[in-house]
């Protein structure tokens, strides 16, 4: 049984479905044996908002601005998580089952992480904390895309909810005259992000021809540097680890 939450309905994008979502609260535990259930407030999506990638929401932001509602994770005291997308196949079923683990502890122990950086927040006030490392490369068919070329830094947003890459309208357009001008035969045929670890390595996330959608524009006209969304095209075949307090993010086979 859910209750009335006392927020007000909002009306929300989430990978390029717009739609509404009404506000409840239930009681909520992923072990009832071990914990007690704890009163969360959440979202319930329109059937407009479950028409494309379909299924149930659970977002892993946690930290927001207090004029935004709460989070799932900034309701629990989870400072650390998994999403598992490594392949797992069940012989029974034959299906893959990716995981979601949450830690009140830290899960990562070493110095092979990428830093995480708060700058979309902390300078340009972005209503959420978004998961950001900074790119040391992007490389699209081979070639370095053209904006990364310039000082202003890269920002590269991980999103498990996204299913390819978003970025901005302008990029998008550079992308088109970079892609024309070489005689590509495709946009986006081969994508390579790179960034480096605290240990001084590199990591590469790569994706065959993701679904690119332009990023809304309005939204993004106060910050200054490239902003990329990469989501499951990417993510697939990694377990990515986030520490949210220490800002680190890692990514195993």
């Amino acid at each position: 049984m859910t209750s009335d939450s006392g927020y007000d309905d909002t009306y929300v994008a989430l990978d390029n479905n717009l739609g509404a979502v009404t506000w409840r609260k239930a009681g909520f535990t992923f072990d009832k044996e071990t914990q007690p259930p704890q009163e969360l407030v959440f979202g319930v999506f329109g059937p407009d908002m479950l028409d494309g990638p379909g299924g149930v929401f659970l977002g892993l932001i946690k930290e927001t601005d207090k004029r935004i509602y709460p989070s799932f994770l900034g309701q629990t005291g989870y400072d650390s998580f998994c999403v598992d997308l490594r392949d797992q196949t069940n012989t029974a079923t034959n299906t893959s089952s990716p995981q979601l683990i949450l830690s009140k502890d830290p899960m990562i122990l070493n110095d092979d992480y990428i830093p995480l950086t708060t700058d979309l927040n902390r300078r340009y006030k972005t209503s959420v904390v978004h998961y950001t490392a900074k790119a040391s490369s992007f490389i699209v068919n081979g070639q370095p895309f053209l904006q990364i070329k310039k000082k202003k830094p890269t920002y590269i947003i991980f999103d498990s909810g996204c299913s390819g890459m978003s970025v901005p309208e302008e990029l998008l357009q550079d992308r088109y005259i970079q892609a024309r001008k070489n005689k590509e035969k495709s946009l986006w045929g081969n994508v390579t992000v790179t960034f480096e670890t605290q240990a001084g390595k590199e990591v590469q996330l790569t994706a065959i021809k993701p679904l690119t959608t332009p990023l809304d524009k309005a939204t993004l006209s106060k910050y200054r540097g490239n902003i990329i969304v990469l989501g499951l095209a990417f993510l697939n075949g990694f377990a990515m680890t986030i520490d949210i307090k220490d800002g680190k993010v890692q990514f195993s086979k």
